[in-house]
């Protein structure tokens, strides 16, 4: 049943079926071929993938961050991050890096801080100088922090999946994804060394930091809102949205002036788009997924890896790989609804805690959106630099390589990972 499933998947996707509709053609194939499942699996699971309050938390984050983004908060945004790393060389790169950190506590989302910042961001990048192919890798691969440091609709995702803590997820999160930046910033010093174009403009000061910092405070109070309200019991994960669209509509309509009831309903209709389009993978990933967990595909795929080695920390480099090389091919919450149960299920049996191997998961997922032919977060990058992905493919492992170090790094050293929920939590 299980290489079915997968070479039907293969089949529409190389029909060139969009990921959602493939996952549900495949699963609905098998389900017709194997006499001893009922076509009911089809519909219970569909809609049961979708029946999950802490999942109804996605539509407002969603819209939460669209009304960010159309409310000036991410040009606020920017501007804070220029006066904190403006100075230094490489400064609108360090910029990029530092807003898409920013930005990570306000959207939860990598494809929305990409679309936000990259708009401000890579424009000026190319006009100082800097490479459209550089600008927009810089862009695409400092998004990926936005499902890492907290809120994150991505951990909400796996947390119901696995049914690990979302709020100690959110708090595991926090120093993989400030790595991703020191990481990346890393690596962009060293890039632009010698380029005549990065080199410092303008000086630090404090008056600028905080100048900047009181224009952009009902953006960084955000985070503190929705994660603190989670982690202080005062709110679910999806109470925690909603409280995040009012505050998003009270900061964008009344303090900004900048929302009209126009933008408002575009607003909403770009994110019930988004929302739809995130819901329909979840809903047919469901059914893939349990027709994986009936096969018993994670007591398979750990005989596979315990086949080359019995070391569990060598068998949780094998799923990174295996993440990695999955996530060039197919959209990262299907690959989430997909595969997370066997995964969790593996995980628990090698003895990880199930936050640590969670975060480790979700960032190995995450690499996905960067690793090329799906590449999400590439083709909007490039897309806003006017480039062709080919354009940017002799680069990408380049920039691949402080992503994939920091995912190692957390899966060896757990106190990474562990540290501040455990210091919340105990």
């Amino acid at each position: 049943m299980i290489g079915t499933l997968f070479m039907s998947f293969a089949v529409c996707l190389a029909a060139g079926i969009p990921v959602a509709f493939s996952i549900g053609l495949s699963s609905l194939f098998v389900i017709a071929l194997t006499p001893s499942l009922s076509m009911k699996i089809m519909i219970t699971k569909t809609f049961g993938g979708m029946d999950s309050f802490p999942l109804m938390a996605i539509p407002f984050f969603i819209l939460a961050g669209e009304i960010m983004g159309r409310s000036g908060m991410t040009d606020r945004i920017v501007g804070f991050a220029s006066a904190l790393v403006g100075h230094i060389r490489g400064g609108l790169a360090h910029v990029n890096i530092i807003a898409n950190m920013l930005m990570a506590g306000v959207s939860g989302s990598a494809a929305a801080d990409c679309s936000a910042i990259g708009s401000i961001v890579i424009p000026a990048m190319i006009k100082e100088g800097y490479k459209p192919d550089f600008s927009a890798l810089v862009t695409a691969f400092a998004s990926t922090m936005g499902p890492m440091i907290p809120p994150s609709i991505f951990m909400i995702i796996y947390g119901t999946i696995a049914g690990v803590s979302i709020g100690a997820l959110f708090l595991g999160g926090i120093i993989p994804g400030i790595l991703i930046g020191l990481f990346l910033m890393g690596l962009v010093t060293i890039l632009t060394r010698g380029a005549s174009y990065a080199v410092p403009k303008g000086r630090f000061t404090w008056r600028a930091v905080f100048v900047r910092g009181r224009e952009a405070i009902w953006a960084l109070v955000m985070p503190g809102i929705v994660v603190g309200g989670i982690l202080g019991g005062l709110m679910t994960p999806t109470e925690a949205g909603i409280v995040a669209v009012v505050y998003s509509l009270l900061v964008g309509m009344v303090f900004y002036r900048a929302v009209s009831w126009t933008v408002l309903r575009e607003t909403v209709m770009a994110a019930a788009m988004a929302s739809a389009n995130v819901m329909l993978v979840v809903a047919f990933a469901a059914v893939f997924g349990n027709l994986l967990t009936l096969a018993r595909f994670d007591e398979i795929l750990l005989r596979l890896f315990q086949q080359t080695t019995s070391n569990p920390s060598l068998i949780v480099a094998e799923i990174i790989i295996a993440l990695l090389i999955i996530g060039g091919i197919m959209d990262e919450i299907a690959t989430a609804f997909m595969f997370v149960p066997s995964l969790a299920a593996i995980g628990a049996n090698l003895g990880y805690d199930p936050v640590h191997f969670g975060v480790v998961m979700v960032l190995a997922i995450l690499l996905g959106a960067v690793v090329p032919p799906v590449a999400t977060l590439l083709f909007i990058g490039c897309s806003i630099a006017k480039i062709p992905l080919s354009g940017i493919m002799r680069l990408v492992w380049i920039f691949l390589v402080p992503l994939v170090l920091v995912t190692f790094l957390i899966a060896y050293i757990p106190p990474l990972v562990t540290a501040i929920p455990r210091l919340v939590f105990k």
